[in-house]
């Protein structure tokens, strides 16, 4: 009786096992990995309404705009923007309660991501803005893209154009980058305003 007894807890041990690895960049800065898994693929916004949770944050999806799911667990949420040109890709950041570096290190990070196609640093626009009590931080850079290390294809992209956002509030801070042809970035660089003027503080249940 003994044996079996043990036959079946290393059986339910076995069921309880996961192979799953945390991931090496969120390691290496000491980050913790967030789990994205998912049942099935997202939705497209077209058929769905309402607010979607951002980490502490929360906003309302432009029309037409595609959920997808997150690419790593890095991201909160990702949304594919179509365009004739390519497709542009928003991926939204949450790291946790004061992580993430501070907006200076990550305004220049992302600017180093582009060069001019003399290989000079590029040139963008810089900008901010207050949505109720959360102060938005945002950059407007062109030219030739590169992805940094751990951040998935970093062959050079000519032509591509980023707008990227940093939302800071007393529960959190967000980070939003939105990457792809300057054509396509360009269609939906309105309806990014438009997003970034609906977060709110606060995360929201999810509906079943």
């Amino acid at each position: 009786m003994w044996i079996f007894a043990g036959i079946l807890g290393a059986i339910g041990c076995s069921q309880n096992f996961s192979d799953q690895e945390p991931a090496a960049a969120m390691a290496e800065r000491g980050f913790t990995a967030r789990s994205t898994t998912s049942a099935t693929p997202a939705p497209a916004l077209s058929q769905a309404s309402g607010r979607q949770a951002l980490g502490p944050l929360s906003a309302v999806a432009p029309k037409g705009w595609v959920a997808q799911q997150p690419s790593s667990s890095m991201r909160v949420a990702q949304y594919g923007l179509p365009g004739p040109a390519g497709e542009a890709t928003l991926g939204i950041f949450f790291f946790g309660s004061g992580q993430g570096g501070s907006i200076e290190a990550n305004i220049e990070r992302w600017f180093g991501q582009f060069k001019q196609e003399d290989g000079q640093p590029a040139q963008g626009r810089r900008w901010t803005r207050q949505v109720g009590g959360i102060e938005i931080t945002g950059v407007d850079v062109s030219g030739t893209f590169s992805a940094g290390m751990g951040m998935g294809d970093t062959t050079p992209q000519a032509g591509y154009r980023m707008l990227g956002a940093i939302a800071v509030h007393r529960s959190g801070t967000v980070f939003f980058k939105m990457t792809g042809p300057a054509q396509t970035v360009g269609q939906w660089a309105a309806s990014f305003d438009e997003f970034l003027s609906t977060l709110q503080a606060g995360s929201v249940e999810p509906k079943y």
